[in-house]
């Protein structure tokens, strides 16, 4: 081995202790706020299922800014689906002017105060603005708020029963995918 990759591979070294040991440090939190959650199992197979499970992967690291943001994109992806498969003739790239259409036009489940809530100071956080907190417990607090919100939303738009023979039955199934053969496309997320 030459010198340079000597040093890499010291470097690489430092580096694995050192993550395994904030790893091992942190693994009681993240188990715990892990738990806090509880989420739906599965939902639709959107293109925005899989970045939910990062909100939840995000709060469980202690990355709470992150989450906040994210949970924001999730619920304004959910809004735009919810305009969608209501047939809206103009889905507005605003999505407060989304979610008070819906309201008014009485789509069904009602999410309102929950989009509001999730969305509640979302530029602060999409613009890094001074007034943002900086504590972590606030942030985590915040972070633990917007993500069961989002968690509530999800479990009311993708809800759904098992019927006898152990399908999957959606009490919305305009907001699910259904292939050629009338088969559900679904996203698991039985673990994150």
């Amino acid at each position: 081995m030459d010198r340079k990759e000597v040093i890499k591979a010291i470097k690489q070294k430092q580096l694995e202790e050192d993550m395994k040991g904030e790893f091992s440090a942190t693994i009681e939190e993240r188990i715990s706020r892990y738990q806090e959650l509880d989420f739906i199992k599965l939902t639709p197979n959107t293109h925005f299922a899989f970045v939910s499970v990062e909100c939840i992967n995000l709060y469980r690291d202690g990355y709470f800014l992150a989450c906040i943001a994210l949970c924001q994109a999730v619920a304004e992806a959910i809004v735009r689906l919810m305009c969608d498969r209501s047939k809206f003739n103009s889905i507005s790239q605003d999505y407060e002017v989304n979610i008070t259409n819906l309201r008014k036009r009485a789509i069904e489940p009602d999410c309102d105060t929950l989009f509001k809530e999730i969305w509640q100071d979302r530029n602060s956080y999409h613009h890094l603005n001074p007034t943002i907190p900086t504590e972590r417990n606030k942030l985590r607090d915040i972070a633990k708020t917007k993500i069961i919100a989002l968690h509530k939303i999800e479990s009311k738009v993708f809800e759904f029963s098992f019927v006898n023979d152990g399908a999957i039955s959606p009490r919305y199934p305009k907001y699910w995918d259904f292939n050629e053969d009338g088969m559900l496309n679904v996203y698991l997320r039985f673990e994150t």
